[in-house]
């Protein structure tokens, strides 16, 4: 039981360092302008550095989570930024209202965010495996055919 809970609980916490990130930001935003983060004002003119805040979130917050993962990285990805969506717009909800819920370009920044540091991942262990000769280490999850590998194939002296 606890085997079936332990990727959710991977997938929130990269969830929750995406929405972090994105939600410190806006707020920080709104503090250096003293405004709400809720405000239509605020977030017409600056939108592009919200947008990006978010990407900012996503991309650490996926980064992250396909670190942890065990499998297929982009869909871990992807899940984090979906769940970092919906939590962030539950507390915006109940922090100002419906009239501060995100617009697409948020949520496909924090989605989007994700996928790119999952692919970002994904890349940089595939580069890795390459110089190393085929052998991830022994962080770095599941290799990309699936297998876990051999016992004490992640050093170099097979042992």
């Amino acid at each position: 039981m606890a085997a079936e809970k332990k990727p959710s609980r991977m997938y929130f916490a990269g969830a929750y360092v995406s929405f972090g990130i994105a939600f410190i930001g806006v707020e920080l935003l709104a503090l250096i302008y003293g405004v709400s983060p809720a405000d239509p004002e605020l977030q017409a003119n600056l939108s592009i550095l919200i947008v990006g805040i978010h990407l900012l979130g996503g991309v650490v917050g996926g980064f992250l989570m396909a670190k942890r993962s065990q499998g297929d990285r982009l869909q871990s990805g992807t899940v984090t930024g979906v769940l970092a969506y919906i939590i962030e717009q539950i507390v915006h909800a109940t922090l100002y209202g419906w009239g501060a819920v995100g617009n697409v370009y948020t949520m496909l920044a924090l989605i989007g965010g994700s996928m790119a540091g999952a692919v970002s991942y994904d890349s940089q262990v595939k580069r890795l495996e390459r110089i190393r000769g085929g052998q991830p280490a022994k962080d770095e999850g599941v290799s990309p055919d699936g297998s876990l590998g051999e016992p004490g194939a992640d050093t170099p002296s097979g042992g």
